[in-house]
């Protein structure tokens, strides 16, 4: 740990001097956003990259051990990797619909959504526990034979595709009839309520297009979660969504009640 630590430290050190000193890239850097909110989406990110660095091997040797109890692997062709990752994409809008639907989950991926702003840097902003519960749902391939070497491949490919959703931008690849681009994101992230739970898709729109959860950009929306305060702290950030969840669980009286309101969302509250 202490190696990565340092490596952090040169480069995070040298880029932030970098952007407090030039004026045109934090310009760039925030879009039509504020300085103060995307350096607090920065912020957000260093804590999860931390988190990544602590469990990163730990979460791949727990899909690994997973792996092993599957007893068939799909072959390591070309053909497989592409399976493989439309598999992980479909996963992908499964758990993101999710965690916009299960107050728990929503406790996590919240912190995602509090940017006031909308620009490149909103894709560093990823709850600190993320990792954890994206875990549960990526073991799901090692059912249909998808190894960890295999895994460990379109992950990160896919990660890497999804970092741009951020960027303010319209240019899509047709018209979002199969894939995702910045300006549907854009509309997930919208506060309004024709925008909210739309366009969960990652790399691929289609899923929304087969489930009904597609919306098309018809205006600018505002962003942040609605009826949450939205911290530009980045430990508040993380903590503030558990700290309301608990506070909703004091005030049910029995057992069930407070499993309902972990699990089950009150669409009185519904997030956005």
């Amino acid at each position: 740990m202490p190696h990565y630590a340092l490596a952090l430290v040169f480069v995070l050190v040298p880029l932030l001097a970098i952007v407090l000193a030039s004026r045109d890239v934090r310009t760039w850097l925030r879009g039509t956003g504020s300085i103060r909110q995307t350096l607090s989406n920065a912020g957000v990110g260093i804590l999860f990259l931390l988190t990544q660095l602590l469990l990163r091997g730990t979460l791949l040797a727990a899909f690994a051990g997973v792996a092993a109890l599957v007893p068939w692997k799909l072959p390591n062709a070309p053909a497989s990797y592409v399976l493989a990752f439309v598999l992980l994409d479909f996963v992908y809008y499964v758990q993101h619909r999710l965690e916009h639907g299960v107050p728990l989950l929503w406790a996590i991926h919240s912190v995602h959504h509090q940017s006031r702003d909308y620009n490149l840097s909103v894709s560093f902003r990823v709850g600190m526990l993320t990792s954890i519960s994206t875990l549960s749902f990526h073991a799901l391939l090692t059912l249909a034979g998808v190894s960890a070497a295999m895994y460990a491949v379109v992950v990160t490919i896919h990660g890497v595709l999804l970092f741009g959703l951020h960027a303010r931008t319209k240019f899509t690849l047709g018209p979002g009839r199969f894939f995702n681009a910045p300006v549907f994101h854009r509309v997930h992230h919208g506060a309004e309520a024709m925008y909210i739970d739309k366009n969960f898709g990652g790399v691929l729109l289609l899923w929304d297009r087969i489930f009904g959860t597609f919306a098309p950009y018809t205006e600018e929306p505002s962003f942040g979660v609605t009826g949450e305060p939205s911290h530009r702290n980045p430990v508040l950030a993380n903590f503030t969504p558990f700290a309301l969840l608990a506070e909703r669980l004091r005030t049910k009286r029995t057992l069930g009640a407070k499993l309902r309101a972990l699990f089950v969302r009150d669409d009185t509250e519904k997030p956005g």
